[in-house]
């Protein structure tokens, strides 16, 4: 009898045993490993994407990858992405459990939450705060923060990277909480909340430890606190940044309460949330979203029209058919700008803000799934390279490693995408297209932006391909020359500032007061 018993349970696991090798037969092509280990050694330490790429063109659309028992899958070209991550979002939408990160969140940061129902919740909710329809009342912050930014570009061009940080930040914090625009990059709570994002985001960000943390120390979430420094390290970090935020949310609460009118998401999010906790959270994850991405696609606008002038030459001539030099630019120009606007789209596709996508950080398979006659095991971390999506040949053309934001224009000059699954954005970033488009139309609008030249006379050109990596993958600092493109400038400039702001700004404030808040 126990013979026989023995003999069936043999029976039951070779056969599942021969299945299971069977199945993963079925792997999509990648690079050999080793055992144990995979591919972990031949995964570069920056720059990850790169070589992504290079399997793409040398293994397909959709490779595998083994690290250290993980299951891994790159998706490097437009159809397999949208296929799997769009067309299958339901098996796809889900996120690896980082336990690090959630540990410094409570779990509450739902952008890195897994897929269950408050992960839903809470993006329903900041989708209604945050869609296209309510984009619109945001406007007028995005303008205001455009003035203050070409002041200061005027006044203090050489930190114009530093100009960038303070208007993305600023800009968040107008939209998201309801502030004036802050003046100064080193105001307190914009050092506090930058600790708090980064803290959280860069422990999620794909590294040696991301790629094993959630296989194999996941069982350590369950260990006693006093076992586990890092653990009550976290859950303090929690909680302090929990008061924080809490603030911030209460602080627009008690504006609204007082009949302050102003438009802000953490208040539309109040409105519908019954949980201020759950709702200053809320707040706190869309302001992660945004923390960086405009500053980053700033950067790499300069680089562009510094390495590619002939766009920054049609660009200007567009403004001064359009706009001229009496007053500047305004979203009512919007329709009216397509290179203007074809340029952001260029910008986003060029040089995304993070080339595997939103806040780097990869999708997980929440079941069995075959594509293409591929077997895709539950579990697998799947990455989405925009780089190899956006540099693709037989998308964008031959010339798809170059800026050339006639790529999005017809032969009339009207904006024109045929990539297809792109919801006619033309490209797979993320990013603040009309925030980017005011930004920029007001920059090219006042100022020539060229090249540095050293001391001897040298031009010094940045390298598109030199980048700082962290949430974001800006470029490495650089120099450029920025310079009024005409006398009217300046003036219509100060008047722009004290129209918006209501008072002669002084950059070295803090940020304005509630009553020119209102003012606005």
């Amino acid at each position: 009898m126990l013979n026989a018993i023995f003999v069936l349970f043999a029976i039951f696991f070779t056969l599942k045993a021969i299945k299971a090798f069977h199945l993963r037969s079925k792997l999509p092509p990648g690079p050999s490993g080793v055992p144990i280990f995979g591919n972990v050694f031949q995964l570069p330490q920056n720059q990850m994407w790169l070589a992504f790429d290079k399997w793409t063109k040398q293994y397909g659309p959709i490779f595998y990858l083994n690290i250290a028992g993980q299951d891994v899958i790159v998706l490097g070209h437009r159809k397999a992405a949208t296929d799997l991550l769009d067309r299958r979002a339901n098996a796809y939408s889900d996120r690896p459990e980082l336990v690090v990160s959630n540990l410094f969140a409570g779990g509450m940061h739902w952008a890195l939450a897994q897929a269950d129902g408050f992960w839903k919740k809470q993006r329903r909710r900041a989708y209604e705060a945050l869609n296209g329809q309510t984009a619109k009342e945001y406007f007028p912050y995005q303008e205001t923060e455009s003035v203050i930014l070409v002041d200061q570009l005027l006044t203090n061009p050489e930190n114009f990277l530093e100009h960038f940080w303070r208007v993305s930040t600023s800009l968040n914090l107008s939209i998201i909480y309801g502030w004036s625009p802050v003046l100064d990059s080193n105001h307190p709570t914009i050092l506090q909340l930058d600790i708090f994002n980064r803290r959280i985001l860069e422990a999620a960000v794909p590294n040696g430890s991301f790629w094993v943390e959630f296989k194999y120390f996941n069982w350590m979430k369950y260990l006693p606190a006093w076992m586990c420094s890092w653990r009550r390290y976290a859950e303090k970090k929690f909680a302090h940044d929990s008061i924080m935020l809490e603030g911030l949310s209460a602080d627009v609460r008690k504006r609204m309460e007082a009949g302050d009118d102003s438009v802000c998401v953490a208040g539309k999010i109040l409105e519908s949330t019954e949980s201020p906790f759950e709702a200053a959270w809320n707040s706190a994850t869309i302001y992660s979203a945004g923390s960086e991405t405009t500053s980053t696609q700033l950067a790499w606008f300069m680089q562009a029209v510094i390495l590619y002038p002939e766009a920054q030459r049609r660009a200007h001539e567009e403004l001064d058919r359009v706009v001229g030099s009496f007053r500047l630019p305004s979203f009512d120009d919007y329709e009216h700008l397509p290179y203007i606007r074809a340029m952001v789209k260029e910008i986003l596709r060029w040089r995304p803000a993070g080339p595997f996508g939103e806040f780097r950080i990869p999708h997980r398979l929440n079941q069995d799934d075959y594509y293409e006659g591929y077997f895709l095991p539950k579990g697998t971390i799947c990455f989405p390279n925009l780089w190899s999506i956006h540099h693709d040949t037989e998308l964008y053309g031959d010339d798809a490693e170059h800026f050339n934001p006639s790529r999005f224009l017809n032969v009339d000059g009207i904006i024109e995408s045929s990539i297809e699954d792109t919801k006619d954005e033309g490209h797979f970033g993320f990013g603040f297209g009309k925030s980017l488009f005011i930004h920029i139309a007001y920059m090219l609008w006042a100022f020539n932006i060229t090249a540095e030249i050293d001391s001897n006379g040298t031009t010094k050109l940045p390298d598109p391909l030199q980048v700082i990596e962290g949430l974001t993958t800006p470029p490495m600092p650089f120099g450029c020359k920025i310079t009024p493109r005409n006398a009217d400038v300046v003036g219509l400039i100060a008047q722009a500032k004290i129209e918006r702001l209501g008072v002669q700004a002084d950059p070295r404030a803090s940020s304005l007061s509630q009553k020119d808040q209102r003012a606005l």
